[in-house]
């Protein structure tokens, strides 16, 4: 009998120490499985361009996703430094990728955007670029033509990326990032980014406001359609946050308002020279600054400031990459040198990052996201927050708000 009482009382023991081992077990496992974040830049798409033409799909993700009234670029308003500032969540001041072609003294080395040994040189990438934080957590990542996603990064790569190739067809580009939602879950990537570039091209030719513009417009949104629909036919489309945004936007030309640099001052007082139209930094030779300085701060339609003067809400100037000086035109002007052998007509980008014409879109639709939902202005530096919150993954220390952007998800 004694026996048979043990007996008892260790099967009730085993049953409770199951039941203990089911419920933390059930208290660790997540409620549903990490989130899909996908991510396309539409380069150069002004914040107003949905208002041009007819756009379906981007009045669809309006009335069920979110929609921005505005993205505000970083300083200075060019492709490659906003670009990395999405990625990073850092002020090109930070994360130093400060313009498209620039000098770094601290590798002794030049970059410049249409080299592959400098783009795919790891050196000049500073901050830590989103795929980078989601690998070092064993969150697998894709990258489709997205600056800084060609080099290694503190150590990692997406899993998946693609060298840069301009010509590549855009309903390729998206069989690609479908083939990666696809994969098996093992290797399926929960982030991918991914680029298109037409509407930066075109509104440098033709303008902001032309009738090609409003063509591309409403080419993009057509692409941005099949996308949609091919995501919907994936298991995981439930899953799926979709982001839109571009790095900055277009503003227009006024012709006869071009400003030759050499008329106004000796190029013999310069050293090097990276930029233009309407954006430029210059290295001075010895103690001639002022003289430069001098000479340009007259100029109608043009700011410039010595490098310690350059103003705290570009959050630029702690950079040592930034050249001694930094010249801006107003918008509308143009800022080039004569011997670069060409006029400037259409449209530009690269002014004061507060300029309502260099604003670009953001919408986001999925299950993280509020619905039919107006944000208001966003800004670029805080998305790199925003999906590291989706994607559940600890943020790098970065320069954004994330109260700034997280009120446009669900509660």
């Amino acid at each position: 009998m004694k026996k048979t009482i043990i007996i008892i009382l260790a099967v009730l023991a085993l049953i409770v120490l199951l039941q203990d081992f089911f419920l933390k077990k059930k208290k660790n496992t997540p409620l549903s499985p990490r989130p899909y974040v996908v991510m396309l830049s539409l380069d150069g798409f002004r914040w107003d361009y949905q208002d041009k033409t007819e756009t379906p799909n981007l009045d669809f993700l309006t009335k069920n996703g979110v929609k921005a009234d505005g993205l505000q670029p970083a300083f200075p308003s060019k492709t490659f430094p906003n670009h990395y500032t999405i990625a990073t969540g850092l002020y090109p001041g930070n994360h130093e990728l400060i313009s498209n072609s620039f000098y770094a003294p601290d590798i002794n080395n030049h970059y410049t955007m249409g080299d592959r040994s400098k783009v795919e040189n790891g050196k000049f990438y500073k901050g830590e670029p989103i795929w980078v934080t989601a690998e070092a957590q064993r969150v697998k990542t894709a990258s489709y033509f997205w600056v800084g996603s060609e080099a290694k990064i503190k150590g990692y790569q997406p899993t998946y990326w693609k060298k840069y190739d301009h010509n590549f067809p855009y309903e390729q580009r998206i069989d690609s990032v479908i083939n990666w939602l696809e994969k098996p879950y093992g290797e399926r990537p929960h982030l991918v980014t991914w680029y298109l570039d037409q509407t930066d091209g075109v509104g440098h030719k033709f303008g902001p406001d032309s009738p090609e513009i409003k063509t591309s417009v409403h080419y993009l949104d057509s692409i941005v359609g099949i996308f949609i629909n091919k995501l919907n036919s994936t298991k995981i489309k439930d899953s799926v946050n979709f982001i839109i945004v571009s790095d900055h936007g277009m503003g227009a030309l006024t012709e006869g308002k071009t400003i030759y640099l050499e008329e106004h001052m000796n190029l013999n007082w310069m050293d090097t020279s990276f930029g233009k139209n309407p954006f430029a930094l210059i290295d001075a030779k010895e103690d001639c600054a002022d003289s430069i300085i001098n000479s340009l701060k007259k100029i109608e339609g043009l700011s410039v400031w010595k490098k310690e003067d350059i103003p705290e809400r570009f959050h630029y100037k702690q950079s040592k990459r930034v050249s001694d000086i930094v010249v801006v035109a107003d918008s509308g002007w143009t800022v080039t040198y004569k011997n670069k052998g060409r006029s400037y007509t259409g449209g530009t980008h690269g002014y004061d990052n507060t300029n309502k014409d260099m604003y670009g879109i953001f919408y986001g639709i999925g299950p993280n996201f509020k619905t039919n939902y107006n944000a208001g202005t966003l800004y670029n530096v805080d998305i790199y927050n925003l999906i590291a919150n989706i994607l559940e993954i600890k943020p790098a220390p970065n320069d954004g708000t994330p109260e700034n952007i997280f009120h446009v998800l669900k509660e």
